[in-house]
């Protein structure tokens, strides 16, 4: 541990914990670090002196920031997943009482943490001001304390670890390739169980690799700037930068020993003046990183470079009829157990101790020996009540449900409470739900077994599904990333830009690992039929799976929430908010091999991210059903559906309407002309009058209270102002949709 650099960040960090107490006294800054101290602040805030903080003024969110976006501000309350608390306004009302009560909490967090040794002081300091300073502002405008903070503190110990107030920074990034085989290339038998613990797995690893990084060059915890998706990113003194190389081989080598060459850490890292900070260093790090990708395991000696080339039992194609009866190596058993327990972790006990090293042989390493291997000991825990304090060592307990006190554990003398949202969803099996597996696993010849509180499988999903019997992959990601990141930020030079960039990607990170979380549980809980498992949601993206019926209104809904997260309203008709998603949607039976379904999303969300508009506004779309629709027009057809169902179901309309709707559909796509932009231009043809003439005769045989639902509908589709916006694609897609809601079912063997 580099003990300049950990008083230097405790001093960042207590600068702006006691300042936000309005205390003058406490904000002085200790002599032995007070030079980096304030160059750091100078450095990310432009100011001379220390700056003041005024917590009267509101905290407007960071995508305030973006060219075009309204202000909208974050309320004050201690971080919870919950919409008042989570959800910005449009007002800037300052809440003078919930602020004393922050400001209470962190004078009551800085005195706890005078207990500990300088290291989990670091980290307690730091969770407490992710806790209850991420909704109050900073001297920067759209960053919050906590954010302005860690960054300050971040700085401050990499300018005290080079022992010199004006030395160069090193950014460091890593990213872990290979994870879309590793998550996805799994038998059908136990997939819910596997995914969720590769993708779990996968998580822990990136934020061990970073802990790696951070312990060899004896950095703090403040010096992650993020850790997500596969990717982390840490601070560090330029001195580091030769190292780079022997970090990358020896995580490489670690790797190779635990998984056979499937998953490899891509690292880069760029040095910069402090004062020179701006895009170019991100955009040079992401280079390098792209080269490393190229250039996988190149830093290896011959002799483990060429175990790469070694040939190996071939494994049965994911789609194998016998893959089922494969058994699973230690590695895949590991992760298979830890899948069958994710749903019910409440917190997980991280304990950071001396690397270990210990080489692997393939298929004998179980994913927590991998990642003692870098230093961290996990061990997910199921309730509070199983966590054992060690006086000997230091823990951070990262709480997965914000719902447990942390007054109620029996902490040890180091250890820290955090928060560490994550998207741990998944519907288990209750008495009725194994009774009805065992029937449909009973016609299929399948021995697989599940008991009460396991995770639902895909089959029991599909089987559970309203209509068809499929499973629904649903993929979505922001719009344009790399361009949010880049020209559309408003950013100030220097490190402040570095301050700007992490409030993004921590508001970012907010949304997808907690909230989409809090909507995949409601889904689960509302006591509807069928259910959702999250795979994956974090950083700027999502995976998730479940009974299609309710796949695409969820993704409506992360969609509608995201809108008024970054507009701390709902947009209005024919709004665009500053930020967009996209979503890509298949469907497929419980059989079809996984990664071939992540694939048909994947180019389904290819599909949206074309999506052009006649006023240009690209992307901000949703594909399913092969049908590509802005989510403006989403929604209509979302409506539309659910009266064609209705329709239907109850109000004994032939069924041949919706054959009729999907008719003009295909026959209005084929009358699409180009015009000179090259856009679709839809014209008047034989299908206008067709439609007319067929959806008549459609209400003539309706009984009588529905004809003029019928009548109007045809209205909408086929009148003057129907044609010309286009209303037949909504109705398509509405019609397939409603075509799958209603179709009658033949047995399970058959739908296989």
């Amino acid at each position: 541990m580099h003990e300049h650099a950990h008083c230097a960040a405790l001093a960042a960090l207590r600068f702006w914990a006691t300042a936000a107490n309005g205390d003058e006294g406490a904000t002085a800054v200790p002599d032995a670090v007070g030079d980096v101290v304030h160059r750091a602040a100078r450095l990310v805030f432009g100011d001379d002196a220390l700056p003041r903080l005024d917590l009267t003024r509101p905290l407007t969110t960071v995508f305030g920031r973006l060219q075009g976006a309204p202000a909208a501000y974050v309320r004050r309350a201690p971080l919870a997943l919950t919409e008042e608390t989570l959800f910005p306004s449009v007002e800037p009302h300052v809440d003078a009482a919930a602020t004393d009560r922050l400001r209470a909490a962190l004078r009551s967090a800085d005195d706890q943490s005078a207990r500990l040794p300088i290291a989990p002081r670091v980290e307690a300091l730091l969770f407490a001001l992710q806790r209850y300073a991420w909704c109050l502002p900073s001297p920067l405008d759209g960053v919050s304390l906590y954010d302005a903070a860690r960054i300050h503190a971040a700085v401050a110990a990499a300018l005290a670890a080079a022992l010199a107030v004006d030395a160069d920074l090193l950014l460091v990034g890593g990213d872990i390739s290979g994870v879309q085989e590793f998550i996805y290339s799994v038998s059908a038998a136990g997939a819910t169980r596997q995914l969720r613990g590769r993708s779990f797995y996968l998580q822990l690893l990136t934020d061990a690799c970073a802990h790696d990084l951070l312990h060899q060059a004896g950095m703090p915890f403040c010096n992650l700037l993020y850790a997500g998706g596969g990717r982390f990113y840490v601070l560090l003194p330029a001195s580091y930068e030769p190292r780079l190389v022997a970090w990358r081989r020896d995580i490489g080598q670690l790797l190779l020993d635990a998984h056979g060459g499937a998953l490899y850490l891509a690292l880069g890292g760029v040095r910069f003046a402090p004062q020179e900070y701006n895009d170019s260093t991100w955009q040079r790090l992401t280079g390098q990183i792209d080269d490393a990708k190229l250039r996988r395991f190149a830093e290896l000696d011959d002799a483990a470079f060429a175990g790469l080339f070694e040939p190996v039992q071939p494994e049965p194609p994911p789609d194998s009829e016998t893959q089922s009866a494969e058994p699973l190596d230690a590695m895949g058993e590991s992760l298979e157990d830890l899948g069958r327990r994710l749903a019910r972790v409440k917190l997980l006990s991280v304990e950071p101790r001396e690397p270990r090293a210990a080489p692997f042989r393939r298929r004998e390493a179980r994913w927590h020996e991998v990642l003692r291997s870098l230093g961290l000991n996990v061990a997910p825990l199921d309730d509070p009540r199983d966590y054992r304090a060690d006086p000997s060592h230091r823990r951070r307990v990262l709480l997965i449900d914000d719902s447990i006190d942390p007054q109620t554990l029996p902490l040890g003398p180091q250890d820290v409470v955090g928060m560490r949202y994550t998207v741990a969803v998944a519907q288990l099996a209750t008495l009725e739900d194994v009774a009805q597996y065992q029937a449909l696993e009973r016609n299929a010849d399948d021995d697989q077994t599940l008991h009460p509180g396991d995770v639902k499988p895909f089959n029991l999903l599909a089987e559970q599904s309203l209509g068809v019997r499929r499973i629904g992959v649903l993929r979505m990601d922001v719009d344009d990333l790399g361009d949010l990141f880049g020209r559309r930020l408003n950013r100030p030079p220097g490190l402040a830009g570095l301050a700007v960039t992490a409030a993004l990607s921590a508001t970012l990170s907010r949304y997808f690992e907690g909230w989409v979380g809090e909507l995949c549980r409601r889904a689960n809980n509302d006591g509807g039929a069928g259910g959702v498992c999250a795979v994956y949601s974090g950083g700027d993206d999502l995976f998730l799976v479940g009974s299609w019926h309710r796949m695409p209104r969820l993704a409506q809904q992360i969609r509608r929430d995201f809108a008024r997260y970054a507009l701390g309203r709902a947009p209005r008709p024919g709004e665009a908010p500053p930020i967009t998603l996209s979503g890509g949607m298949t469907l497929h039976t419980a059989r079809y091999p996984l990664y071939q379904a992540a694939d048909d999303a994947a180019e389904a969300l290819d599909a949206a991210k074309r999506h052009t508009r006649p006023d240009r506004h690209a992307k901000d779309a949703m594909t399913f059903l092969g049908r590509t629709l802005g989510w403006e027009h989403f929604g209509e057809a979302a409506d539309l559906c659910d009266e064609l169902v209705d329709l239907v179901q109850k109000q004994g309309v032939p069924r041949s309407l919706l054959m009729v709707i999907q008719t003009l559909d295909a026959r209005a796509r084929q009358a699409q002309r180009r015009n000179r932009g090259g856009d679709p231009q839809f014209t008047y043809g034989p299908w206008v009058w067709q439609g007319a003439y067929q959806l008549t005769r459609v209400a003539e045989r309706s009984p009588n209270g529905v004809k003029e639902r019928i009548n109007d509908l045809r209205d909408r589709i086929v009148g003057d102002d129907g044609v010309q916006h286009r209303f037949i694609e909504r109705a398509g897609l509405a019609a397939r949709w409603a075509q799958l809601l209603v179709r009658e079912r033949s047995s399970a063997k058959e739908e296989r």
